[in-house]
């Protein structure tokens, strides 16, 4: 199986950054790191990462200082340290005296039938599959969920971010994916009634945008839909 993947920003009138993006087709890995702070740190982030990925995959006995998982997948162990790495090396390097930069992120994986993710902050996950209601796979309460009140929501503000202390809250988790199956990614702290309603052809960039600025139209967010296809790579 292979996927596709396409991503928008949509501005609005409170701030939310753009996510970095790196996009492998060849190894089918899908990183979204979002700054908050300088966007050298996201960069930083999926550079570690994809090193110690790219390692990891030429030498199956690659080590580590972070002890591989039981309970885990190979391809879910691997993502997992790649970020503890990636979380480390901000935090030494940009974080240890005071706050400089923090780093939401999502990196998923495709081995064969098994979409693995990790994920710490945003964006929220959603999985739409054919003949099924929409799922949360990931739903992150940042600070600006917890302070809203019921006539006002305050602008994006993370609540789990990479670099910001030694030890990092990573949440682990896979799925058998099928032909047909697409993952909404939505970077937003209030997401609509509307969504959870959406068939699955109403999955899209464009349809998860027009409902979720319909909703909150003041507000910035940002969209990602990837898409698994069987057979040849999808356009």
């Amino acid at each position: 199986m292979n996927f596709s993947f396409n991503e928008r920003p949509y501005s609005g009138r409170t701030f939310r950054p753009r996510p970095e993006i790196h996009l492998d087709l060849e190894s089918k890995l899908l990183i979204v790191a979002t700054p908050w702070g300088p966007r050298e740190a996201a960069r930083k982030v999926i550079e570690r990462m994809t090193d110690y990925l790219a390692l990891a995959r030429e030498d199956s006995e690659a080590t580590s200082v972070f002890q591989k998982m039981s309970c885990l997948s190979t391809a879910a162990n691997r993502l997992r340290t790649a970020t503890l790495l990636a979380n480390e090396s901000l935090f030494r390097d940009d974080n240890r005296d005071e706050f400089r930069s923090g780093v939401e992120i999502f990196a998923g994986t495709l081995e064969e039938d098994e979409f693995v993710w990790v994920q710490s902050g945003n964006p929220q996950i959603l999985l739409s599959r054919p003949g099924r209601k929409l799922l949360p796979l990931g739903s992150q309460i940042d600070l600006s969920f917890d302070f809203s009140t019921e006539g006002e929501i305050l602008p994006g503000l993370p609540s789990q971010l990479l670099g910001l202390d030694s030890s990092l809250n990573l949440s682990i988790n896979s799925f058998r994916a099928r032909a047909g199956d697409k993952l909404a990614l939505v970077s937003h702290s209030h997401l609509p009634e509307s969504i959870f309603s959406a068939q699955t052809d109403q999955i899209s960039v464009e349809g998860l945008s027009r409902a979720v600025a319909s909703a909150t139209p003041n507000h910035a967010f940002w969209v990602g839909v990837l898409q698994i296809s069987s057979g040849k790579r999808a356009g």
